[in-house]
């Protein structure tokens, strides 16, 4: 596996020495010592939780602290939510310096880097001693995905599987049936071409599909195709990442943003468009794959909209992926007991309900997901997409950052023109194979 730097591994090697650096604190000054909750009923113990977004006045983690702390007096829970784009950089800067909060959130892609950096703790014997507090509530398949080397590394916060999203109104403008469970790749493309539409001039002005430069759905793409960018344990990406079927179908994937015919925007044109949800809404993109984190902008447009199943590849498979959060405790906090109980209400029914509230989210619990289920109409292909989903190389190693580094730096070459798919896509496997020998 590949490891941080000596002088990062140093950093938090000294970083567990200056105890005092840690976030968690207590009223009791001075103590030094890891809190054993002896009973004292004057001892505050203060930890701190951090996820990636806005705080607002309405934010569902800020009220599941304060009812946190009003029901539980011994334990002082402060939120700090990193906003922007910041928030791997910063989180990771304070785990070395030993000033990382005692609580918080990782996304499925960066699930093995965490652990492989030793800065996450496992929560396997807090789980044992707990009787209190059983993972089966949780979807199998979330609590699994949180569980690397036979151990339990994170608690779900959420989820989303990818489906097919699709603007009603452009599919009616076009006398076009929407897309179900029938569809083919190729019968999208086809809908996608008859969707595109140009201006007097030439210019598209509408674009049938938009086949992103976000990796992930390109796994679903070449996983569809019958191939993949690695091998199963994310050791090797000679043969794969270059194999004939990635070059053949990465050819064919490019190719829908080029050309006189292309039915999709360059990354460039998305950029310049406000994003792909900002075509979406505003009738310039007709379908993307994507997850329901998309609701919340698209339910405050006046977008038509639907969702469906990924279409099938050329052998009738389907594929899709899921995006989670997971909770995770600082391997170096002070107050690891109280930081499980953070987690526990964290992770519980009663916060899956509240944040599933708004639709943007998918609860990780079995109960609280078949409320869902028996409700939901309009977005049902979403949830469904969740038995196809399949996991990346970013979920089954711990070189997933060399991997996802280069393929994309290979696909950045490939669509400004600098270089073949071939040629991209052997040079990055190579280095990838190169960078993961070191």
């Amino acid at each position: 596996m590949k490891k941080w730097s000596a002088g990062l591994a140093f950093i938090l090697m000294f970083s567990v020495v200056l105890s005092a650096c840690s976030s968690g604190t207590s009223k009791e000054a001075g103590s030094g010592k890891d809190d054993k909750n002896d009973g004292g009923t004057d001892k505050v113990v203060e930890l701190k939780f951090t996820t990636w977004g806005e705080l607002t006045a309405d934010s569902v983690e800020k009220k599941l602290a304060d009812q946190f702390n009003d029901s539980h007096p011994n334990i002082k829970v402060t939120f700090e939510p990193v906003p922007g784009d910041g928030y791997g950089t910063k989180l990771t800067t304070s785990l070395a310096a030993g000033q990382a909060p005692d609580v918080f959130l990782i996304g499925e892609g960066d699930y093995f880097k965490y652990v492989d950096k030793g800065v996450v703790e496992p929560l396997d014997d807090y789980l044992k001693s707990d009787s209190s507090f059983k993972t089966d509530i949780f979807q199998p398949d979330l609590i699994n995905m949180g569980k690397i080397n036979d151990k339990l590394y994170y608690l779900p916060k959420d989820f989303n599987p990818l489906a097919l999203w699709y603007n009603k109104r452009m599919f009616d403008e076009a006398k076009i049936p929407y897309p179900d469970a029938k569809w083919t790749w190729d019968d999208m493309i086809s809908a996608a071409k008859k969707l595109t539409k140009k201006d007097d001039k030439g210019k598209v002005k509408e674009f049938g599909f938009n086949a992103t430069k976000w990796e992930y759905p390109i796994y679903i793409y070449l996983w569809l195709n019958g191939t993949d960018i690695g091998n199963e344990d994310g050791t090797k990406a000679e043969g794969f990442m270059n194999s004939d079927k990635t070059v053949a179908a990465m050819e064919k994937y490019v190719a829908m943003t080029k050309g006189d015919d292309r039915v999709s925007p360059t990354p460039q044109d998305t950029e310049t468009l406000g994003g792909d949800s900002s075509m979406f809404m505003t009738d310039k993109l007709a379908m993307m794959v994507t997850g329901r984190w998309v609701k919340g902008d698209l339910d405050k447009s006046d977008v038509q909209y639907g969702s469906a199943l990924i279409p099938t590849g050329e052998g009738g498979e389907r594929a899709s992926i899921i995006a989670a959060a997971g909770w995770a405790m600082n391997a170096n906090g002070k107050h690891k007991k109280e930081a499980f109980e953070l987690m526990k209400w964290l992770s519980g029914t009663e916060a899956q309900k509240a944040r599933s509230e708004k639709g943007q989210v998918l609860p990780a619990t079995v109960a609280e997901l078949d409320q869902v289920k028996s409700k939901e109409v309009v977005d049902k292909p979403v949830i469904e997409m969740m038995d196809y989903a399949k996991k990346p190389i970013s979920m089954r190693s711990a070189n997933a950052p060399i991997f996802t580094e280069e393929f994309n730096k290979a696909i950045e070459k490939v669509l400004l023109d600098k270089s073949t798919v071939k040629d991209a896509l052997d040079e990055a496997a190579k280095t990838v194979d190169s960078k993961i020998k070191k």
